[in-house]
């Protein structure tokens, strides 16, 4: 199974979309769609309003931004190489690791967030080409602005970029400035509108009212899906472990880009830890770093027997996930 899904071919990510479609149609036999808006400021209100009479669009919907962050990801690690080999595994690490959980098999603002967050991540990443002044610094923290608007935790990612001019890229000043602006910009065209419009732009005061206010409730998740998320988090942390013995010898831009997905997946941890709730929604932000972490795992082990087995455990998790939860609901 390892060696096929290792292979960079047409019929690998077909076939692996295909696992993706079929890891949500289940959704479609729920007669009862229980749609939580939790988190999501005031542009994904205004979005999910759209489906308020026709709910079974959650599902649809959702899994088209879902496939849409799969071949984003595709995108990503053809542009910026970050496995050995070039494949197919960071999708299907990242389609299985969604596929565990089945709670959030719908249309929510943590999936929308992630799309942005992702897309930040490659103007991010991409910024170490060049040993010049990036206006990706600018670009990047724009993306995570917006995404604020539909998550409303998604400021707390400009740590990320303020880690990286930091440590990556001293000496470059300037990109402080741009990250400060870029971040701001979206906030001044947002209240522009509201009050050009003569629309209630006080709604602007209420999403940073919401923003800055943490409630610490523990997430009601099933036994299932913490099995899994654990069972994710300790192949993951394997597969961190197990690359720390080689990345020395990588490049330095492999290296610093790895660095800020590591810096994505603490702040998203720090994130779940500060506001416990945004579990299991904020599994959609952890996913993708813990997939290209692990993808490279697969990638680069030699035991094959061993990389079958973590890919097993994946499939078998995602499915015995899927499957009680379909019995209890």
């Amino acid at each position: 199974m390892l060696r096929f899904f290792r292979s960079y071919q047409t019929n690998v990510i077909v076939t692996t979309l295909l696992i993706g479609v079929a890891s949500w149609l289940y959704m479609l036999i729920e007669s009862d769609l229980s749609f939580s808006d939790k988190y999501g400021a005031f542009m994904f209100v205004a979005l999910s309003g759209w489906f308020a009479n026709a709910q079974w669009l959650y599902v649809w919907f959702g899994l088209f931004l879902f496939l849409l962050a799969a071949i984003l990801m595709i995108f990503a690690n053809a542009r910026l190489h970050l496995t050995d080999k070039l494949s197919y595994l960071p999708t299907l690490c990242y389609i299985l690791l969604i596929a565990g959980v089945p709670e959030i098999h719908l249309f929510n603002p943590a999936l929308i967030a992630s799309i942005l967050l992702l897309t930040g991540f490659i103007l991010l990443a991409g910024a170490f080409e060049s040993e010049r002044i990036s206006y990706r610094f600018f670009t990047a923290p724009a993306f995570i602005s917006v995404a604020a608007f539909f998550y409303q935790y998604m400021y707390m990612y400009m740590l990320v970029v303020w880690i990286v001019i930091a440590l990556l890229r001293p000496g470059y000043w300037r990109e402080w400035v741009f990250s400060i602006l870029g971040f701001a910009l979206p906030f001044f065209f947002a209240f522009s509108w509201f009050f050009l419009l003569d629309d209630d732009y006080t709604r602007l005061g209420v999403f940073f009212e919401e923003i800055l206010t943490i409630q610490r409730v523990m997430p009601s998740l099933s036994a299932i899906t913490i099995i899994f998320i654990v069972t994710c988090v300790l192949l993951f942390v394997i597969s961190f472990v197990y690359m720390l013995r080689y990345v020395g010898s990588k490049k330095v831009i492999f290296r610093n880009r790895y660095y800020v997905m590591v810096l994505i997946a603490v702040v998203t941890a720090g994130m779940i830890f500060i506001v416990p709730d945004t579990l299991p929604q904020a599994w959609y932000l952890l996913a993708f770093p813990m997939s290209f972490v692990m993808a490279n795992y697969l990638t680069t082990i030699k035991s094959k027997r061993w990389g079958n087995i973590v890919l097993s455990l994946l499939f078998a998790g995602a499915m015995v996930a899927q499957a009680v939860f379909l019995s209890t609901n």
